[in-house]
């Protein structure tokens, strides 16, 4: 057995030094007045550190310190020399869809955060530490923290050569045990330019390393099974489980252990988990799952007798000093397992606690699903009414469509939009919604005089939404004459209204599963979950990193579904093709023809990574470390916090030419021709009939292929383009019409490369991203680049109705133009041939004669 192997006893050395602090620094304390409905109270706003240093980046410059202003207009009071910033621990912020950038003139970031009974019971402050573009001006621009609909406090925005921090003292009674609801919400005005096209130049990037709730020394922590949600993540967003193994597990230990991560997860509500093996963690992020008799539980993880609940078969152990918190099975066998998994089920049964407006964004974050033919206002939604003074408004909103619906052009949602503009715009003021980054409709605001609008529909074609979650952007275009100038003495003007009236309303959706589709299986795990046989988990070097991969992704498809998947795990044989497989492992491990079978080309990825695959045998590199926190080149390209790999080095490539004819061939065949013609002289009758028979069977020699390259066209899949810089691939195929031949590959050059790049494709910002047959991920930076199946396979999911076939017959034809046209001209011709045969014996003849006197008379008959 390689020493990678996974199945093999746990290490046994002691737990690496604590961590070392990476950055220290200081702050100014400065004065901030804020009024809010529970009565106007003085909260205090505190400054940035004097420099915070990266390793193996430069170091942040020092800036001065924000000017904190109240919410409303008031003299800023004087303060003296502020103390040394404490560093203090920190709850990070949990990893969510929209990323952490508020970009434009009005902008903002959510997060539901679960605190426990202790934790909403001290005396917290929240911490914001944010990096801006240079062009934001800060007497006009700021940040506003708001705390379960109450405003905490607000301040200028300055921090445009390093990062800046600022704490806001939290006041009694805001917090609730459970689900609060953190909103962060920043407005920015450009420094010189007062034009439409400068919004784009305005950014405020927050910092995870630095952004969270600030807790006393010794205070906060998930207590028992009930506080899995209460568990921090790390700086990325990422909550980290180690699993420590004392012994090589079984096929079927395995099993059970991927089962009881997958409910840890699903209990604690996480939104980005990465499951690593080895030693135990230290440090207050993340979660040990530890697994072992009891004489064996001292030694992988310094746990005594004493620290196991007696008689249960699941004990968990608060975070300490120099360990995070840990949930110990004392037990080995798959039984002791399974019993753990119940305990954790049990322990999970409870209703979600916390204030109303945590529960709320809780449930926006989770996403509203629908049908399809409902209609629904944005204001149930998440979207508040809004009136705006800058020029370019934004908001937007998800939903989430089921797993098994054919998106196709085959209807229209509907957005009625209701609000209004002000007079003395711009006559190319208008408004423009996006469906998941892609254009879908725009409509003008003609009238210089203004208007109130009631009632206004935009369609937005079902072609640019796909299954799963999809994100509606609302965009509207303000220009006004007087943006040639910037003028700071006046106070701007409202220009835009927006309602949260404004209603969706959705047809009736065609119901079948289309395969292959990653979009299904990223948004619910299908066809994983409702098959009739267990999905299997391939995984052919089950090494740690392979199989860490291997668990986040089967982790990551149980919080898709919202219930767990139960994978039979194997090390073989993927193309079984009796149940739907998943198989996870790198490049070098996996056979020609699974690669094939996903739809990718073996030898174009070994080209491409064969520089950095590991040979067979050979001792594979660790997997990176995760950043601490992000360098400031990072926080200014806005770059996932976790897809921070090192840059792969890009290689010119041969590239390798099919030998087709050419016109060169061509016109020498038909040189040859006229040689040999002038060479035989005058052509005779026969030649000539013999050489028209030749240009007639050429002809239509010609015509036949043209229309086989035509109809082959239309089912060729595109080619795929993989980069050097591409870090994981994404294939899925199937080999029949059932669903049990759907084989789903993900691969990487490297084991460890493989962890690393399933850690950033499982970030909620890019997980949302997959669709079609292949994704390639260039973990580098989060980029996705997708490739459509032009072969799909459409499974019925539901009864068959008329009216639902109706669709997916009308959804299919939308999504095959060139057929559709082919059959119509088909069917074109066929009428008119039949309409000309019909019509040949319809009718009278007329006969002429002659008289005497030469008249000519007619008879019909």
């Amino acid at each position: 057995m390689p020493a990678d192997r996974f199945f093999r006893p746990a290490t046994t050395s002691a737990p690496a030094a604590p961590r070392i602090l990476r950055r220290l620094g200081a702050a100014a304390l400065l004065a901030l007045a804020v009024p809010h409905d529970a009565g106007a109270q003085a909260f205090l706003g505190r400054g940035a550190p004097q420099a915070l240093a990266v390793p193996g980046a430069e170091t942040r410059p020092d800036v001065r310190d924000a000017a904190v202003r109240p919410a409303a207009p008031a003299p800023a009071p004087e303060v003296s020399a502020p103390p040394p910033l404490t560093l203090v621990p920190q709850r990070p912020l949990p990893a969510t869809r929209s990323g952490l950038r508020l970009s434009g003139e009005e902008s903002s970031l959510q997060w539901p955060v679960y605190l426990t009974e202790a934790e909403a019971q001290e005396n917290l402050r929240f911490r914001i530490g944010y990096l801006a573009a240079i062009s934001v001006v800060p007497e006009t621009s700021s940040l506003t923290l708001t705390i379960n609909d109450t405003v905490v406090g607000r301040s200028a925005i300055r921090a445009p050569g390093a990062v800046k921090l600022v704490e806001f003292d939290l006041p009694p009674g805001l917090l609730k045990p459970g689900y609060n609801a953190v909103s962060i919400t920043g407005v920015h005005r450009h420094r010189v330019d007062c034009s439409l096209p400068a919004t784009y130049e305005l950014w405020t990037q927050i910092d995870p390393s630095w952004t969270g709730f600030v807790l006393p020394p010794g205070s906060g922590s998930a207590q028992g099974l009930r506080d899995l949600a209460a568990v921090a993540p790390d700086a990325r967003g990422t909550v980290p489980i180690r699993v420590v193994l004392r012994d090589k597990p079984t096929f079927e230990v395995f099993e059970q252990v991927v089962g009881l991560l997958q409910r840890v997860a699903l209990a604690g509500g996480y939104t980005h988990v990465s499951v690593e093996f080895g030693p135990p963690r230290q440090g207050p992020a993340g979660l040990n799952l530890v697994i072992g008799n009891p004489e064996d539980l001292r030694e992988v993880a310094r746990i005594g007798p004493g620290d196991v609940a007696s008689g249960q078969p699941l004990t968990f152990l608060p975070a300490a000093t120099d360990r995070a918190a840990t949930l110990v099975v004392p037990g080995s066998n798959a039984a002791d397992i399974a019993a753990a998994l119940e305990a954790v089920s049990a322990s999970a049964a409870h209703a979600a606690a916390g204030s109303a407006p945590g529960l709320r964004m809780l449930a926006l974050s989770r996403g509203t699903e629908l049908r399809g033919g409902e209609t629904l206002r944005l204001a149930d939604l998440g979207v508040a009414n809004r009136e705006f003074t800058g020029r370019l408004f934004r908001t937007g909103f998800d939903v989430v469509l089921p797993a098994d619906v054919i998106t196709a052009d085959y209807g229209k949602a509907v957005l009625t939009l209701e609000g209004g503009y002000t007079a003395g715009l711009d006559p190319r003021a208008h408004v423009v919604i996006d469906v998941n980054g892609r254009n879908a409709a725009s409509t003008p605001l003609p009238r210089a005089e203004g208007e109130m609008f009631r009632d206004a529909q935009v369609a937005l074609p079902l072609g640019r939404w796909r299954p799963g979650r999809n994100r509606i952007d609302i965009s509207a275009y303000l220009p006004a004459a007087q943006d040639r100038v910037c003028r700071e003495d006046e106070v701007e003007p409202k220009r835009f209204l927006f309602l949260n009236e404004t209603k969706l309303s959705l047809p009736r959706l065609a119901r079948a599963l289309r395969l292959p589709d990653l979009a299904a299986t990223a948004s619910s795990s299908a066809p994983f979950v409702g098959f009739a046989r267990r999905p299997r988990l391939v995984v052919p070097t089950p090494d740690r990193d392979s199989m860490g991969a291997a668990v986040t992704m089967a982790v990551h498809l149980a919080l898709a579904a919202g219930r767990p998947v139960n994978f039979e795990l194997a090390n073989e044989r993927p193309l079984e093709g009796r149940t739907p497989t998943l198989v996870v492992g790198p490049v070098r491990s996996l056979d020609p023809e699974v690669l094939r079978a996903a739809g990718l080309d073996p030898q174009q990825i070994q080209q491409i990574w064969q520089g950095r695959a590991v040979p067979v045998g050979a001792e594979p590199a660790k997997a990176p470390a995760p950043a601490e926190g992000l360098s400031l080149d990072r926080l200014r390209t806005n770059l996932s916090p976790a897809c921070a790999l090192p840059a792969a080095t890009s290689r010119s490539l041969p590239v390798v030419q099919r030998t087709r004819p050419g016109p060169a061939r061509v016109q020498a065949a038909d040189l040859a021709s006229s040689w040999g013609a002038s060479l035989r002289g005058t052509n005779t009758i026969g030649d000539s009939l013999s050489t028209v028979g030749a240009k007639l069977g050429a002809a239509a020699q010609d015509a036949y292929a043209a229309a086989s390259r035509w109809t082959e066209t239309q089912v060729r899949e595109a080619e795929i383009e993989v980069d050097a810089r591409a870090s994981l691939i994404v294939g899925q195929g199937i080999g029949g019409r059932d669903v049990g031949s759907l084989l789903t590959v993900v691969t990487a050059p490297t084991a460890a490369a493989l962890q690393a790049s399933v850690t950033c494709l499982t970030s909620p910002a890019v997980w949302d991203r997959l669709q079609g047959r292949v994704a390639v991920l260039d973990a580098n930076d989060g980029s996705v680049t997708t490739y459509e199946a032009a072969r799909t396979h459409i499974v019925e999911t539901t009864p068959r109705t008329f009216e639902n076939l109706r669709l997916i017959v009308a959804g299919w034809f939308s999504s095959n133009p060139s057929t559709f046209a082919l059959m119509l001209f088909a069917a074109a011709v066929s009428l008119g041939l039949t309409t000309s045969a019909m019509l040949r014996g319809v009718g009278r003849t007329s006969t002429e004669r002659r008289d005497e006197g030469g008249h000519t008379t007619g008879e019909r008959r």
